[in-house]
């Protein structure tokens, strides 16, 4: 018997589960990526550089600034630039406002109804919890803020230029974003406190797998980092195993093309091993995060999950910690006077090379791989995005719930709920995993 869950809701994208179901047990498991094949990776060669950043934040309508940033340090990486300080701190900014976004939106609307309302989605959540959808809405709000001031627009900015940024940041700006961050983080830290009671009074841990796998993620001196860092690859005892530049990826990652998904499958050159990245692997990963209030929140967890932490649903709870410290980051940036200078862009000078950028998206680990031409053409791409990378644990961790359940006698229908809740835990962005397409050559004389 075959069940196919579809579509799989409250996630960006489409995406379905297909089930092989024989004499009450599952033979098989598919994650299938039914989202239309994007392309980007063919139609942004022979495009000029000038256009990579535009396009590669068009590939998602979530991930848009953590795209932009990846682009432009590829380019910056195969050209040799380092941007002014300012601009530095600039993208910084720029990248915490895309985390409020994403991850508010996340806890709030595509995580919080499988706790409090079961079954009844965003539409019960602001029925029964009104307050709570408000406080939420107000948070997402400050991260589009930030993203429209410091990037030009709140979705798809235009700031983030090869050099560094376009625009400077002005003392009236600031003053506006300082004064409205600091009412977000205590309307953040109140939300973020109903979250962890939630998930203690309810033991909601018990209820998701733990998966044992290796861990990817940025980690500059033990230090939680999102922006610019060398890779660290954590094993299933917690053990660094390796650390390397992002332009080494290639010796570490490798691909493999599935046909029933139009998602690249990473594994690791190493050992052939899976392994994770997002939220739960950036604090498996780091020691601290380095501002006060979320290593708080940071310590309390570390009581709860211990380290290294293979469950599925830490996902949640490490994504609230991370929105206190994109509020805190967000802040000490906007108090330091330096982001006011108009020194924000470095001299640029197209040349042939090869260049690669990570960065830390909010759903984990993102790669732009670019190969430019002396006259300034982008002539080959590769991206590789955290839900990719994901993936292949996912369908794992989605084999073992279902039989488990099924063992237990749970009816299909609860199985499938089941089934979403654990897809919901990563949060993925299935636009942004989707890159590949069979091509089919006809000629047509024949």
């Amino acid at each position: 018997m075959m069940v196919r869950i579809e579509p799989v809701t409250r996630i960006e994208g489409h995406m379905a589960i297909t089930l092989v179901i024989e004499k009450n047990k599952v033979r098989n498991v598919q994650v299938n990526i039914i989202e239309p094949p994007r392309l980007f990776e063919k139609f942004m060669e022979g495009k000029p550089v000038e256009e990579a950043i535009r396009i590669a934040e068009r590939i998602c309508g979530i991930c848009y600034v953590a795209h932009g940033l990846a682009s432009v340090k590829a380019l910056e990486n195969a050209w040799n630039i380092s941007p002014p300080e300012t601009a530095i701190k600039l993208r910084r900014l720029l990248h915490a406002g895309g985390y409020i976004h994403s991850h508010m939106l996340h806890l709030a609307f595509l995580a919080l109804p499988d706790i409090l309302c079961p079954g009844e989605g965003v539409v019960g959540l602001a029925k029964k919890y009104p307050q709570l959808c408000k406080k939420a809405i107000f948070i997402r709000k400050f991260g589009q803020e930030v993203t429209e001031v410091i990037g030009g627009r709140p979705i798809h900015p235009s700031s983030i230029v090869p050099g560094g940024m376009s625009k400077p940041l002005s003392a009236e700006a600031r003053e506006f974003l300082l004064k409205k961050g600091k009412e977000v983080l205590k309307t953040a830290i109140e939300l973020v406190d109903f979250i962890f009671d939630l998930y203690e009074k309810y033991e909601l841990l018990n209820v998701y797998p733990e998966d044992p796998t290796y861990y990817m993620g940025l980690v500059r001196n033990g230090f939680h980092e999102t922006y610019d860092a060398k890779l660290h690859i954590m094993n299933p005892e917690g053990e660094i195993v390796d650390v390397f530049d992002g332009s080494r990826y290639v010796d570490y990652i490798a691909e493999d093309a599935l046909p029933y998904s139009f998602v690249k499958h990473p594994y690791l050159r190493i050992n052939g091993e899976k392994y994770r990245v997002g939220t739960l692997a950036r604090i498996n990963l780091a020691e601290k995060f380095g501002t006060p209030i979320a290593d708080k929140y940071f310590a309390k967890l570390r009581s709860i999950i211990g380290r290294p932490s293979h469950n599925v649903g830490a996902y949640n709870l490490a994504r609230a910690v991370e929105l206190i410290a994109s509020i805190e980051k967000a802040l000490e940036l906007l108090e330091d006077n330096q982001i006011l200078s108009k020194d924000i862009r470095a001299q640029v000078k197209p040349k042939a090379g090869v260049g690669v950028g990570v960065v830390e998206a909010p759903r984990g680990v993102l790669i732009h791989h670019y190969e430019v031409d002396d006259e300034g053409v982008i002539k080959r791409v590769n991206l590789i995005v955290a839900t990719q990378q994901n993936i292949p644990s996912l369908e794992r961790e989605l084999f073992q719930v279902a039989n488990n359940l099924l063992s237990k006698g749970v009816e299909l229908s609860r199985v499938g709920q089941k089934l979403e809740t654990i897809v919901r835990a990563y949060d993925p962005c299935i636009s942004c995993a989707t890159h590949l397409v069979k091509l089919k050559i006809v000629n047509d004389k024949e």
